[in-house]
């Protein structure tokens, strides 16, 4: 009974999980799905703002940000119970935002990197801002588990959305920093 529970605690991750596998299969017969994409400061491009986290370029991309997601967004929900929900559709919607005001010109910027280092960064200063102890082990612990991440808010690859990491990982920080002070 107490691993249902378990479940039911992770279910928005879960749900996004299962979308982006369920987005990434019918990829894999309609190509054009990663159209959908943010495409920076193009209009047609504000709509990846949603649909990118559900969007992923091959099997090792949407493998890599599963485990990401999985893991860091189980820890979030630990730390933030029900109000996780909304944390993860503002960071979406944040992180997407940035990217596609930063985002390199000619290019489309897909994959949920954005909401995966925007979770991370708001884990890692929520133990900073909120000062329980509860919150200062967890930021202790992901950023010894992830910090090495925080790299790839460089622009080192041009194959990959360094502005998503960047605008994610910010993201988390500022929404963080207002919940705590509201």
């Amino acid at each position: 009974m107490k691993g249902i529970g378990i479940l039911k605690n992770i279910r928005p991750v879960l749900y996004i999980l299962s979308v982006m596998w369920i987005v990434f299969i019918l990829s894999l017969f309609f190509s054009g799905l990663k159209n959908y994409g943010i495409i920076p400061r193009d209009i047609s491009g504000l709509k990846g703002i949603l649909f990118s986290p559900f969007l992923h370029e091959g099997f090792s991309h949407i493998a890599a940000n599963t485990v990401g997601l999985a893991v860091l967004g189980s820890l979030l929900i630990y730390l933030e119970g029900k109000r996780s929900s909304l944390i993860l559709v503002v960071l979406v919607f944040l992180s997407g935002s940035g990217t596609w005001l930063i985002g390199r010109s000619g290019s489309i910027h897909i994959g949920a990197s954005g909401l995966i280092y925007g979770i991370l960064g708001y884990l890692i200063v929520a133990g900073i801002f909120r000062k329980d102890i509860k919150s200062v082990i967890l930021s202790v612990v992901v950023f010894f588990l992830y910090g090495g991440m925080i790299f790839g808010v460089l622009p080192v690859d041009s194959f990959v959305s360094w502005e998503g990491h960047l605008c994610g990982f910010l993201s988390g920080i500022i929404l963080a920093w207002f919940l705590t002070k509201k």
